[in-house]
């Protein structure tokens, strides 16, 4: 075998593994290539469904900041109604305590009306006829009508010369002026109490109409 039949099969071989080289080197290209294909197919299918959830977050992202928004106003809303009844709770319960104070004044405004009249009544019944000082009176009045009967029998008796049936007429007479004045002097001490209490009775009154005054600003009327 000659030196160049030599080399010629050394480069048949030499070129044999080169092409067998680069034969793996393509082989090995094209697995990784449809390798790395499949993996971007793959992160591709995985975008495409990630954006999809991406989509369906911003519409879900949305849709509850609307109603994050409604809900939001209608807090603020039922705030405002709230603060609104507690004023109204505040005005009410100054209405039940005016009330309260009102009633209050009223009835104790009862009590005082119901004692002046009370005064009143026992005031008239001090000038009725079956009072002490009725009685006084009546007493007082036949008394003095007597005395001024037994006078004028003791002037005719005078007049017709019987001087001692006069006498006994007038002492008579005199008699009677004196029980007379004693029941004035009865009838005057009554008349005394019933002048205390109408005086009583007028100063309650007066203090009773200042009482309605305030009784009036309570009330609100």
């Amino acid at each position: 075998m000659t030196g160049q039949t030599k080399r010629s099969g050394v480069d048949v071989r030499i070129a044999a593994i080169v092409a067998v080289v680069l034969l793996l080197a393509f082989g090995g290209a094209a697995v990784w290539a449809y390798t790395t294909n499949q993996d971007l197919e793959r992160t591709r299918q995985s975008l495409s469904s990630t954006s999809g959830t991406l989509e369906t977050t911003k519409a879900t992202l949305a849709d509850t900041q609307g109603k994050l928004t409604s809900t939001t106003a209608d807090v603020t809303a039922e705030q405002a109604a709230i603060k609104a009844d507690k004023s109204r709770i505040t005005v009410l319960e100054f209405q039940i305590d005016r009330k309260g104070a009102c009633i209050a004044a009223q009835t104790t405004n009862l009590a005082e009306l119901r004692r002046i009249l009370e005064l009143e009544r026992a005031n008239f019944a001090r000038a009725t006829s079956t009072s002490p000082w009725g009685k006084a009176h009546a007493a007082s009045d036949k008394a003095l009508g007597l005395a001024i009967d037994y006078l004028q029998k003791a002037y005719q008796s005078a007049a017709a010369g019987s001087y001692n049936t006069a006498n006994s007429w007038l002492s008579k007479s005199n008699a009677q002026v004196r029980a007379s004045n004693k029941q004035i002097a009865i009838s005057n001490k009554e008349i005394d109490k019933l002048n205390a209490a109408s005086d009583a009775i007028n100063a309650a009154n007066d203090a009773f109409a200042d009482t309605l005054r305030k009784t009036a600003s309570t009330c609100g009327s």
